[in-house]
Order: structure tokens, then sequence, then C-alpha cells
């Protein structure tokens, strides 16, 4: 019930509060059961998963049960493998934070003070955004009378940004 979009393992075991080898055995028995697949098998990690149409016949069954409004969702087209991708922790920080053109200094500052807990340095933050500017997620701002260019999310980093921001809301 808690799945509104494709999800990891471990975002679904945050949204539903289940620990986290709880929820992959029971995303295994579910795949394997048919209920479940695996929209980036080739992943070794952050594979993403998704209702099957078995899966959505159940959910809106357990739904009716418990005399909920059902809502139906529909698999949105993004590059599911790269969402996986960005799943990571650091890239995800990175991405979740990057509103504005900022440099990977002011990424590191925003991210000291909204999310201390993420133990991330500066030099991760460029190897990131480098990855990041790779893979077509942000794109280089160049700024007047500024030395170093500054990064900003393309059409594609703002969808996996919200998707990322959606993963995180409870159900």
């Amino acid at each position: 019930m808690a799945m509104n979009q494709p999800l990891t393992a471990k975002q679904i075991a945050r949204k539903t509060g289940i620990p986290m080898d709880t929820c992959s055995y029971t995303i295994a028995k579910l795949t394997a059961r048919g209920l479940l697949t695996c929209l980036n098998p080739k992943a070794m990690n952050s594979r993403l998963y998704w209702i099957t149409e078995l899966g959505r016949q159940c959910r809106k069954q357990l739904y009716q049960d418990k005399n909920l409004p059902y809502k139906e969702y529909d698999l949105p087209s993004v590059n599911w493998p790269l969402y996986g991708w960005l799943c990571y922790s650091h890239r995800a920080a990175v991405i979740r934070f990057l509103t504005e053109p900022m440099q990977p200094s002011a990424i590191k500052r925003t991210l000291r003070i909204y999310k201390p807990n993420v133990k991330i340095s500066a030099n991760n933050i460029r190897d990131v955004v480098r990855l990041l500017l790779e893979k077509g997620i942000v794109q280089k701002v160049f700024v007047r009378k500024k030395a170093h260019p500054r990064y900003e999310l393309t059409e594609v980093g703002h969808k996996l940004r919200q998707l990322l921001i959606q993963s995180e809301m409870s159900f």
C-alpha cells in the first residue's frame, strides 16, 4: 500500500517503518509470487521495485477491505536505471539540496546545516557533481565575474529530484 512510485528496499523500509532486513525479505517473497517486479535487474544495489498487474489487483482488494479510497498510480516515463543509480545516499543528498545554481562548496554548507548527519566531504560532492554532469542530470552555469561554474539541475534532474522527494513522503 505504500508504493505510489517505484521504490528501493531502503525507501520502502523508511516509508513503512519496517526493519530493512524484514523489508528485503518481504520484497523477495512478493517478487517471487509475481506481485512486484524489478525495474533495474542489472543493478547490484538500489534495485527499484514496482507493482505488477497481479499486485495492483491485490492492492485494490486491500484498499477495499480497509474501506479506504483507492487511487491508481501509473508508472511515469523515467529512465529507471538512472533513477536507481541516483538513489545512493551521497548522490541523493546532493540532488535533493541542489535547488538553485550552486557550487559544490555551497552544497556542502547547505548539507551541513539541514542534514548534519550526512557524512560527505567537499571532495565527494565534487566527484558526485562530476558524475551527475556526465549523466546529464546537472549542467554548468557560468556567472559573470565568477571564476568557478555553478551547477543546476536539468529538466531530467528536476524530474528525478521530485521522485526522490516523493519517495520520502509517508503514506
